[in-house]
């Protein structure tokens, strides 16, 4: 990745090469972006990342990237921002900064609550929420791969395997779990315990995290 510098200050991006126009109009072939001499005389230069995206993203907001002229160093440093998402569900209310920009409904004041179209409080879903409902998601799907034996119970009578009533409580059971910890989880820490895998001093994994670790599907499933 490059950026355009001028007076000192980043301008445009460039993701991957590209064909360039000095100032008499004569071309240049996107190889130019391999040699960095001739780069800096467009003052375009490299970009370097000063640390990685955080992981995983749902639980942060912002996500942007800022970048850094480094006249130094004739390089462009750029470093992800983002921040922790709250532990808990927020009421959604109307800030100042909305009411400057007119994002806000007439006469709304600030400290106000925010409405849906229906006129219900928007709320603002925290971690422990986002990881429950991730959750669920998961176990529906999961389950969603054998409904159709619990369709041909309920309208054939047709017995349903044991492997798939097994696999289906499993499921039900890891879901509850998971969600037991994420309730009992103290704070962001506890939390990304439950996301990591537990290693030995070797490096080998003794046991994976506990979040998602569902039950794959069993040998001898019918289909």
């Amino acid at each position: 990745m490059w950026a355009k510098v001028d007076n000192n200050k980043v301008g445009k991006t460039y993701t991957r090469p590209v064909w360039l126009k000095d100032a008499s109009g004569t071309s240049y072939p996107p190889a130019t972006f391999k040699n960095l001499t001739a780069l800096a005389s467009f003052k375009i230069y490299p970009v370097e990342l000063t640390n990685s995206p955080v992981r995983p993203s749902y639980l942060y907001t912002g996500g942007s990237i800022t970048y850094s002229w480094k006249s130094s160093k004739k390089i462009v440093e750029a470093t992800h921002s983002s921040v922790l998402k709250a532990m808990e569900d927020v009421n959604a209310t109307w800030t100042q900064a909305d009411l400057d920009v007119g994002r806000s409904p007439a006469g709304a004041k600030k400290g106000d609550p925010q409405l849906d179209d229906n006129g219900y409080q928007i709320v603002i879903l925290g971690i422990r929420s986002i990881l429950i409902n991730k959750v669920k998601e998961i176990e529906s799907g999961l389950l969603n791969q054998t409904d159709k034996w619990i369709i041909r119970k309920s309208e054939k009578s047709t017995a349903i395997p044991s492997t798939v009533t097994t696999w289906r409580d499993g499921i039900r059971t890891k879901a509850t779990e998971m969600e037991t910890a994420i309730t009992n989880a103290a704070d962001s820490d506890a939390i990304f315990v439950l996301l990591r895998p537990t290693y030995d001093g070797d490096g080998k994994m003794t046991a994976s995290a506990v979040l998602y670790d569902f039950p794959i599907a069993p040998e001898g499933m019918p289909t």
